[in-house]
């Protein structure tokens, strides 16, 4: 966590996958929160941030996690082999489709 959580500030978009405790800012900000504290990835120190859950159900410790409403935060619901395959699909096609229209050019 010292390597990468400074790389955040310029990290433009954070893909998480099911995490939520280790995510969760409240670990940092809330003093009353149980997990005050405890080391986090500081994901909420980039540009944007995308959650793939599949659902809002809270964490091992039982909390909301404050990540989730932060407005840089975006929620990918479903289940995470199949959704981050529909994704990665989404990806390539744009990728495709943005060559052609450069080539264009």
């Amino acid at each position: 966590m010292d390597d990468i959580n400074p790389e955040f500030e310029q990290t433009d978009v954070v893909l998480i996958v099911g995490a939520n405790d280790v995510v969760n800012p409240a670990a940092k900000t809330d003093p009353s929160s149980p997990i005050y504290g405890m080391p986090i990835l500081e994901v909420d120190r980039a540009k944007h941030i995308i959650v793939n859950k599949r659902s809002m159900n809270a964490g091992y410790a039982g909390i909301d996690n404050l990540l989730f409403y932060d407005p840089k935060c975006s929620m990918f619901f479903g289940d995470a082999k199949k959704a981050l395959t529909e994704l990665v699909a989404e990806l390539k096609t744009l990728a495709i489709y943005v060559v052609y229209l450069w080539g264009e050019n």
